[in-house]
């Protein structure tokens, strides 16, 4: 009889194991955290639901997109999508709008940005290993320096030129200028790329209130999730896992549990670092050479009812360091429980460890506060309230070293017939949340006796299928 032991209650966990409860197969969750949900988690603090970041439910797989709304029902709201990119003093809309990256910078120097994707296209580069060129073969040097060299080197704190096209190629996959401006001409086109999109589902209360939802039935069906439990080292024998070694870190103390099989959505590094015993030097050393890039969030409430129209905004200026601010209000209004108050969420970028992440809580509220006076956007005399929260290992770094150490750290992990790794972390790979919830499903399928790639969600079919949005659902 089967025994599954999950790692991690994110999406990718609870998509594994909701599927694996249908087919009466109870899994075994262990959770780090004392909530669902991950990085998709939702806040509740003083009246108001912060999420960490912005967590658009947004899918052409219908699969995914069947299993949302049958968990939410009612509660699963189409939201409009209304974003807009900070730079040089002024907004500017996006999705792309002619009229207004004209009035904004003037035909003078809206020209030249043409001129300059002209160029590029009559004259590509074709060296693409770089996040630099690939965005400069789309869009021409002038629109990259404007609208994303900034931006993308505050995420991730390295030089674009050091950055693989592969972060591109996932977060922006067809998306270039030319398409920008067929959408930008034609807003119904059919070939919208996901990032470009005008509406998005979102669940009443945050992205946590899903799969707080999805968790509970979890646990309806048969399934059990073990929180605050910290996997610290994994057994195995001939290539295959035979158990782990679980810290329960509010009692401190030490447990094992074994099973059949395993799915880890566990930083891929430390599960392999952890393992007992230890593998090969080599392969601990390509362990160390895959980063993460850490998130802070600064989280406000404030005493006004409405602070300005976005969802969120994307701040590509270089003097402040936050790199995109989002107004939870304006995702649902039931993310604030008080009509006449606002939550703004800003989202901040370092590394574990550095300045900005060993900086105290109020230090670190006191600098949010000056950037959003600098950016005209809200006044420190309106706040109520603010707290800190700090997110290590949110993204995986894409940079020169990851294709390498990758290919090895996959080539040791496939060796193993029990184990398998799902969802951003476990994979290490900048998954959307369809992508982590599909390679959940893919996983619980393969161990009923499928025989699904799981490496090839997110270079996959599904943003290019229709989204039929049916009545009826594989699950119940």
């Amino acid at each position: 009889m089967k025994k599954v032991i999950i790692i991690g209650a994110g999406p990718a966990g609870l998509a594994a194991a909701y599927k694996l409860c249908v087919h009466q197969i109870n899994p075994i969750i262990l959770e780090k955290d004392a909530s669902a949900g991950g990085l998709s988690r939702t806040i509740e603090y003083n009246g108001c639901y912060f999420d960490i970041g912005g967590h658009r439910f947004f899918t052409k797989n219908k699969l995914v997109f069947n299993w949302w709304r049958d968990i939410l029902r009612e509660d699963f709201v189409k939201t409009s999508r209304y974003s807009r990119i900070y730079y040089n003093g002024k907004f500017f809309d996006y999705p792309i709008s002619i009229a207004n990256v004209i009035f904004n910078l003037g035909i003078f120097k809206t020209l030249p940005l043409f001129f300059s994707y002209l160029k590029v296209r009559l004259s590509p580069s074709k060296d693409e290993e770089s996040f630099e060129k690939w965005v400069t073969n789309r869009f021409g040097n002038r629109l990259y320096q404007i609208f994303f060299k900034s931006y993308t080197e505050k995420i991730w704190g390295i030089p674009c030129n050091q950055i693989s096209a592969d972060w591109a190629a996932q977060r922006i996959k067809g998306l270039s200028l030319s398409k920008a401006l067929r959408n930008a001409l034609f807003k119904n086109s059919k070939d919208t790329v996901k990032t470009l999109i005008t509406e998005f589902y979102y669940p009443r209360k945050g992205a946590g209130m899903m799969y707080d939802m999805i968790a509970s039935r979890v646990i309806q069906k048969g399934g059990s999730i073990r929180f605050n439990c910290e996997v610290v080292g994994i057994k195995h024998e001939n290539y295959k896992v035979t158990g782990l070694i679980c810290k329960d870190t509010k009692e401190s103390r030490l447990f094992e549990i074994e099973g059949t099989d395993f799915c880890s959505s566990m930083p891929i590094n430390l599960l392999v670092s952890w393992m007992k015993p230890s593998p090969d030097e080599a392969i601990l050393k390509m362990c160390k050479r895959l980063n993460y890039r850490s998130l802070i969030m600064v989280y406000f409430i404030f005493n006004r009812k409405d602070l300005f129209k976005d969802n969120w905004i994307y701040v590509h200026s270089s003097d402040v360091k936050v790199c995109r601010i989002q107004n939870y209000k304006n995702w649902s209004p039931a993310m604030v429980s008080d009509f006449n108050k606002s939550s703004l969420g800003l989202e901040y970028f370092c590394n574990e460890g550095d300045f900005m992440w060993c900086q105290a809580d109020d230090m670190i509220i006191d600098s949010a506060i000056r950037e959003l006076e600098k950016l005209k956007i809200a006044s420190a005399e309106n706040i109520l309230d603010a707290f800190v929260l700090r997110v290590p290992k949110a993204y995986p770094v894409y940079d020169s070293n990851y294709h390498e150490a990758m290919g090895a750290i996959r080539d040791f992990l496939d060796r193993f017939s029990n184990l398998k790794c799902i969802g951003r972390y476990g994979m290490f790979r900048y998954n959307n949340m369809d992508h982590s919830v599909l390679t959940g499903f893919f996983a619980a399928e393969n161990i009923l006796g499928s025989n699904k790639d799981l490496w090839d969600v997110n270079i996959e079919r599904s943003y290019h299928e229709e989204l039929e949005e049916t009545s009826d659902s594989q699950f119940s």
